[in-house]
């Protein structure tokens, strides 16, 4: 389903409207198309974004395609190959734990989707949240792409840039990165300074949950200056530890005084909203790898259109869920002891 909001943008809450938008984007798109996507496997029968890029590189337009090398393992080295073939380049990141997480398409350096939506048949039928966005942002995020495609090697002088864009005015959505430039503390301040701020709501989306003890410290501060805490998990992901790892961590935020609510299908958005009136959406989750060491991309934003629609997405999703039931929760020996392997990653504040 898509979500217009008056020339700003559209939210897609399901991976296929993600799809679809985005490659009406590419079909429609004059001068270049940027892709980075943490997972692409080309295998998404009827949503063929191979045939599509190659159709556009071919045309003559500059096709840049940087894939995770682990995430995207799955795609075959003879689409690779095609695509290559067609005209399009393509660039593979590739690190031991760093990985760019991100799902981000350019269209012309004038319209930016992202979020959490992958390319791949496995998401077919989850809900996500992707949101398509033009002006400033899009600027921001061709910089921020930029420096990603010379980092994985690109040469284009089209893509190496070396000044920032500068700007006039006010503006009510703010590109939000981290890992760029190998710069990781940009999502743990956005976070610790809007859920400090918080006065009335405070409400977390994400598939899975491996908070830092600081945002359990923020999160706890808040509910003692009153602020109503809601985080909304899928009440099974795609892996069983998560599905561990987020009861354990609902378990104990429910003692803290945080309402957990299960969605019964997956969700695999990303996203915080503080107060009805400030918005974060992106492909962080909220775990030590989006925090710590992965590349990622979102938005912030306090535009009242996007708000009133971002505000009603979470309404049905709320409406959607159950409440988390600590007694039903059975803790096993091992799921303080996976989370606390995992903290061992965690960087120091």
């Amino acid at each position: 389903m898509a979500y217009y909001i008056r020339m700003r943008g559209k939210f897609y809450t399901t991976s296929e409207s993600a799809w679809s938008a985005m490659l009406g984007s590419i079909m429609g798109a004059k001068e270049s198309i940027y892709l980075e996507m943490y997972i692409f496997d080309g295998d998404t029968t009827g949503y063929d974004f191979l045939r599509e890029l190659g159709i556009k590189a071919r045309a003559g337009l500059r096709v840049v395609v940087i894939l995770d090398a682990l995430g995207s393992f799955g795609l075959a080295n003879e689409s690779i190959e095609e695509l290559k073939s067609a005209g399009a380049e393509i660039l593979f990141f590739s690190y031991w734990l760093r990985r760019t997480h991100r799902k981000m398409l350019i269209i012309d350096e004038q319209i930016v989707f992202l979020g959490g939506v992958n390319i791949s048949k496995q998401f077919v039928r989850w809900k996500d949240l992707q949101v398509r966005v033009s002006g400033r942002v899009a600027k921001l995020a061709v910089r921020s792409f930029a420096h990603i495609y010379k980092e994985c090697g690109g040469k284009n002088p089209a893509l190496v840039f070396t000044k920032e864009p500068k700007f006039i005015g006010r503006a009510r959505t703010w590109f939000l990165e981290s890992g760029v430039r190998k710069k990781f503390l940009g999502l743990r301040a956005h976070y610790t300074e809007h859920i400090g701020g918080a006065t009335r709501t405070i409400t977390l989306v994400t598939p899975y949950l491996v908070p830092h003890p600081w945002m359990v410290t923020c999160l706890h501060l808040a509910i003692q200056r009153g602020v109503r805490v809601t985080i909304i998990l899928p009440k099974k992901t795609d892996h069983a530890y998560f599905d561990r790892l987020n009861y354990y961590y609902a378990d104990q935020f429910e003692k803290l005084g945080v309402r957990c609510l299960l969605g019964k299908e997956m969700n695999h958005a990303k996203v915080m909203l503080v107060d009805g009136a400030i918005g974060t959406m992106g492909s962080q989750n909220i775990d030590t790898l989006s925090f710590d060491w992965n590349v990622e991309a979102g938005i912030f934003f306090d535009d009242p259109l996007m708000i009133a629609e971002l505000s009603k997405i979470i309404g049905i999703w709320t409406a959607e869920a159950e409440e988390f039931v600590a007694l039903r929760y059975t803790p096993k020996w091992y799921d303080g002891l996976l989370a606390y392997v995992l903290r061992i990653f965690q960087r120091a504040p």
